[in-house]
């Protein structure tokens, strides 16, 4: 296999039993049709479980290809993305979960999509995202969407896709962001467009076999706060980095 100017950037909270063979499976399964051996970075983020032995198992399978890192207290997925970018060593840098949630397809359109232009790429899912979710996560979703078409001006309104790539420039901006948790990836867009950094929607489909975690209520309180206070930063004061 060819090596690839590429890093896969993980994060993990209590992933479920067993998540390391789903991972080991569907990492490799990928690079077998990418034909690209593609080093990835794993990020614990403060799990309250150890995981330590299932990601030397992982280790044990991909050798030095695989990177685990980590820390003892959950910080959210910002601050697991952002500590893990830290270590990085490539141009570009994707992201997604364990599980790989998102078919092969549309990982390797979102990697052809940052190795050929620069600035940011972001998964967008498409309207057949929600026959198979709860009513409640899609009023949510589409809440959301309404709101950042509505507000913010961005160029795709599915700002929580957790499927995204970016380049060295969107890489500095994203360790300079400050949200730790579920809104990173809405202040990283936020502020990449603030740059006039070029953000690139590219269609991308879950598997068919994901399942969701539930929303916890006090979470999504916190996070109304969190996005009304972006679009302050961002969109009333404008900031740039």
């Amino acid at each position: 296999m060819k090596n690839i100017d590429i890093t896969l950037l993980i994060p993990a909270f209590n992933p479920p039993a067993g998540w390391h063979h789903v991972f080991i499976e569907r990492y490799l399964d990928f690079c077998d049709m990418f034909g690209a051996e593609i080093p990835v970075v794993l990020v614990n983020d403060g799990s309250t479980r150890d995981i330590r032995g299932e990601a030397d198992l992982i280790a044990l399978q991909l050798g030095q290809k695989f990177k685990y890192t980590g820390y003892q207290y959950n910080k959210g997925k910002g601050g697991a993305l952002k500590f893990g970018a830290s270590m990085c060593e490539t141009d570009r840098i994707v992201f997604t979960d364990t599980d790989f949630p998102y078919d092969n397809q549309s990982m390797k359109s979102v990697i052809k999509s940052v190795q050929s232009t620069s600035g940011l790429v972001t998964g967008f899912r498409s309207e057949a995202y929600y026959a198979d979710v709860s009513l409640f996560r899609t009023i949510l979703s589409k809440s959301l969407r309404w709101l950042n078409k509505s507000l913010l001006g961005l160029p795709v309104n599915d700002t929580q896709c957790g499927l995204k790539a970016f380049d060295g420039q969107v890489k500095a901006i994203l360790l300079k962001c400050e949200t730790d948790r579920f809104l990173i990836d809405l202040e990283l867009l936020l502020a990449a467009s603030n740059q006039n950094i070029k953000i690139t929607p590219v269609p991308v489909k879950l598997r068919d076999d994901i399942g969701f975690t539930r929303f916890n209520a006090s979470v999504l309180l916190k996070e109304v706060f969190s996005f009304f206070k972006l679009i302050w930063k961002y969109r009333v004061l404008k900031k740039k980095f």
